[in-house]
């Protein structure tokens, strides 16, 4: 063998060596952060939430204490399935390429004031397909959109654009469109993964600083993220959603540790702005769909944008 050959083995040898070490380190590192929180070097997390005035009632008794990642490609709607939408009465559905609906109600569907996630699942799920894989998740109403997230492994994934059912709503409180988007068939990833608890999520928020005084912690889930994406599909983690103060999510990856911070109005201002206009430009120009839709979802990017500057 050519010492050429020989030298390069070596190099892939030590890189592949210098890898596993840092994993290792890294893991090592976690481990060692969690045990902290509850070490003699350190009060217990409980006195240091109890010192700052940080209380926690949700429930963090939840025994989950293993779990996979999973990945999912886009899921294709296909024409026969728009024609369904389209024999339901009061809607017009529409496909721009394969993965993203676009619907549009006749007459639109007022909105109670004091609709609850109940009640606005029921409004809405004769309109749509799959409605059982979606789980109605909020509100937003800075920009007046519904939002439901799909399901996988009976869990939430989180903060999505393909795995997402958006309702636009006018100034009067009235559904007007829907976009939907789906993830396919989800696909268990490499071994089985211990967890972190609630209660360790809780506490990695608390040493970031993004738990402080006077906060409480109100509800505790466990969901999906996603960790990696490609063309052709996602890895998604297990996540654990804690939210503050009843509004504020945050989003701790239950293998890794890392925490995402989540804003609904920032999530849809991205969606809409870098992904679904994009999807509505692609109908073409005689797609009687395509000139309400725009409509609405400029004026919805256009008054974030003036709030923003009030």
């Amino acid at each position: 063998m050519q010492w050429g050959h020989i030298k390069s083995l070596f190099i892939l040898s030590f890189l592949i060596l210098n890898i596993y070490l840092l994993f290792q380190y890294v893991e090592r590192q976690r481990d060692s952060d969690v045990e902290n929180l509850d070490s003699g070097d350190n009060a217990p997390l409980e006195e240091q939430l109890a010192s700052e005035n940080i209380t926690i009632t949700a429930d963090t008794d939840q025994e989950v204490t293993e779990a996979n990642y999973i990945s999912a490609s886009q899921r294709s709607f296909t024409n026969e399935e728009v024609d369904q939408l389209n024999g339901i009465d009061n809607l017009q559905a529409t496909l721009s390429g394969t993965y993203f609906i676009l619907s549009q109600f006749d007459k639109p569907i007022p909105v109670p004031e004091d609709a609850d996630a109940d009640s606005i699942t029921a409004l809405v799920t004769p309109y749509l397909l799959d409605p059982d894989d979606y789980a109605y998740w909020g509100w937003d109403e800075e920009l007046n959109i519904i939002m439901f997230f799909q399901r996988k492994e009976g869990r939430t994934v989180y903060l999505n654009q393909n795995a997402l059912l958006l309702f636009y709503l006018n100034d009067k409180n009235e559904i007007t469109h829907y976009t939907q988007t789906m993830l396919g068939e989800a696909k268990k990833q490499g071994n089985t993964e211990s967890l972190s608890q609630p209660r360790q999520a809780i506490g990695s928020l608390y040493q970031s600083r993004d738990l402080i005084q006077d906060q409480e912690v109100t509800d505790v889930q466990l969901g999906f993220v996603s960790r990696i994406n490609s063309e052709e599909s996602q890895v998604f983690a297990p996540t654990w959603k804690v939210t503050v103060d009843g509004e504020k999510n945050y989003f701790v990856n239950a293998i890794e540790g890392i925490i995402y911070p989540g804003n609904d109005t920032e999530f849809l201002k991205m969606t809409l702005a870098e992904n679904y206009m994009g999807k509505i430009s692609l109908l073409p120009e005689d797609n009687e769909l395509k000139a309400p839709a725009t409509a609405v979802f400029n004026q919805k990017l256009e008054q974030e944008n003036r709030s923003e500057t009030e």
